[in-house]
């Protein structure tokens, strides 16, 4: 079985052919408990937005995160939603119109190439970020063009130190086909939050496998 990370390319493809599906998927992650929506709001919470704010979601995928943000900037704010797949851009263009939301602006761009607005007040990644291999670039561009005071937060996996071998290659078997290969456990963008940011702190879910890190410029 290939454990190589895949090429962006191939990713794109994979959730191009996801789009449709992608949301009614995630429920199959609440049949082992893991509550995905539940790690998005302690991300999104975790930047401290106040009304007004202008926020970027690098890897937006459908919009799962923009009513947890909305709640965040309020009307008055600015949502930014920044994907590579043009499928899953459109399923969040479609939650955009079907709810009515005003504030939402979509743009389909590698997240290692986009370029960050002057006044960025929130960056949040979920689940999307590791998937970069330029992440480490990520989180550095994300400090320095964050104002001072101001935060990004992340969601995502993590290899689990208590956890046997055969339980993450399997956990990482069920996640193959959503690009998830067992190089991606090697991974660690809190280091290099901890690195580029001037304060950071990780909250670990589902016994180690998941993390939540926020750090403040």
């Amino acid at each position: 079985m290939n454990q190589q990370i895949l090429s962006t390319d191939k990713i794109k493809a994979i959730y191009n052919k996801w789009a449709v599906m992608y949301n009614a998927s995630l429920w199959s992650f609440y049949l082992f408990g893991f509550r995905v929506r539940a790690y998005r709001k302690a991300a999104v919470e975790s930047l401290n937005l106040v009304p007004g704010d202008t926020v970027v979601d690098l890897g937006c995928g459908t919009g799962l995160n923009f009513g947890l943000l909305q709640k965040q900037v309020g009307p008055q704010g600015s949502i930014i939603g920044v994907d590579l797949s043009d499928g899953m851009l459109r399923q969040a263009q479609s939650r955009i119109e079907r709810i009515g939301w005003k504030n939402v602006n979509l743009v389909q761009a590698d997240m290692a190439e986009y370029s960050f607005l002057h006044r960025t007040d929130g960056i949040l990644s979920t689940l999307a970020l590791t998937m970069s291999p330029k992440y480490d670039q990520i989180v550095q561009r994300a400090a320095e063009v964050l104002q001072p005071g101001k935060r990004m937060s992340i969601f995502e996996l993590k290899k689990p130190e208590r956890w046997p071998g055969w339980l993450v290659r399997s956990s990482i078997a069920l996640l193959k086909p959503y690009g998830v290969r067992a190089d991606h456990m090697e991974r660690t963008p809190w280091l290099s939050m901890e690195e580029y940011f001037s304060k950071t702190w990780m909250n670990e879910y589902y016994f180690g496998a998941a993390h939540v890190t926020t750090g403040i410029g």
